[in-house]
C-alpha cells in the first residue's frame, strides 16, 4: 500500500528533477558556431594560390611586369599563438611565374620571400574568425635562361598585408581564402653584366598581390 502512494509522488518529483537540470549548449551546430578558443599552441600554416607583380624595378631593368608575368605560390608558416586574439611567427614563400614579354620565352622565372609577421584574430572563439596578418622580410628573383648566367635580384619585403577568414573544421584545423599583397624593392643585382651582386640605383618600390586557400593546424596547446 505505501508503495502505491509512493509511485505516484515519484511521477510528479521525476519531471521536476529534469527541469531543474541545466541544459548543455550545443556548441557545435550551425555554420557559425562557438569553438574554444586556442591559446599557446604552435601553429603550421600551408596556402597556395595565383600571384602576379607590378611597378618598377629601379636603374635600367624597367617594369617587373616586363620580366616576370602571373604565376603560382606556395607558402608555409610557423607560428605560436600567445594569446586567443594574437599570433606571432615566420612565412616563407616559392613562386614560379610566366615570364615577362621582355625576356626569353625559355626562361624561367622563380621568387622567394622569408620574413616575420603578427597575426591578429578577431573572433577566435567562434568557427568563422576574421583575420589579418603584417610581416616584413627578404625577396629575392631569378630569371633563369636555357643557357647563360642566372640575373638574380634580391632586395627587401617592405611590407606584407594579408586578410582571411578562418573556418574551423575542427577544433585543431582550419581553412580560410586569403587575399593580399606586399611592397618590395629590390636593392642588388648580379646579372650577365656583373660578377656579383652589385647595388641598384635609383630603387623602386613595387607591388605583389596574392589569392588562395590555407589550411591552418594548431598543435598543442590550451582551449
Amino acid at each position: 500500500m505505501k508503495t502505491m502512494k509512493l509511485i505516484p509522488a515519484l511521477s510528479l518529483f521525476i519531471p521536476a528533477i529534469a527541469v531543474a537540470q541545466p541544459e548543455s549548449p550545443d556548441t557545435t551546430t550551425g555554420f557559425d558556431h562557438h569553438v574554444p578558443a586556442v591559446q599557446n599552441a604552435f601553429e603550421i600554416g600551408v596556402a597556395t594560390g595565383y600571384t602576379q607583380g607590378g611597378g618598377k624595378l629601379g636603374g635600367t631593368m624597367g617594369n617587373l611586369e616586363d620580366v616576370s608575368g602571373p604565376g603560382g605560390v606556395v607558402e608555409v608558416d610557423l607560428g605560436y599563438r600567445v594569446l586567443p586574439y594574437l599570433s606571432l611567427g615566420a612565412y616563407g614563400t616559392f613562386s614560379k611565374y610566366q615570364h615577362g614579354d621582355s625576356i626569353d620565352s625559355n626562361t624561367d622565372v622563380l621568387g622567394a620571400t622569408a620574413g616575420l609577421q603578427g597575426v591578429v584574430h578577431f573572433r577566435p572563439d567562434t568557427s568563422i574568425d576574421p583575420w589579418v596578418s603584417l610581416g616584413t622580410g627578404w625577396k629575392g628573383l631569378w630569371l633563369d635562361p636555357s643557357s647563360g648566367k642566372t640575373t638574380s635580384l634580391q632586395g627587401l619585403e617592405l611590407a606584407r598585408l594579408q586578410l582571411g577568414v578562418d573556418y574551423r573544421v575542427s577544433k585543431d584545423v582550419a581553412i580560410a581564402p586569403v587575399i593580399g599583397g606586399s611592397l618590395s624593392m629590390f636593392i642588388s643585382q648580379d646579372s650577365a653584366m656583373t660578377t656579383d651582386l652589385t647595388e641598384i640605383t635609383d630603387k623602386k618600390v613595387n607591388f605583389t598581390g596574392f589569392a588562395g586557400l590555407a589550411g591552418r593546424f594548431d598543435i598543442g596547446g590550451s582551449r
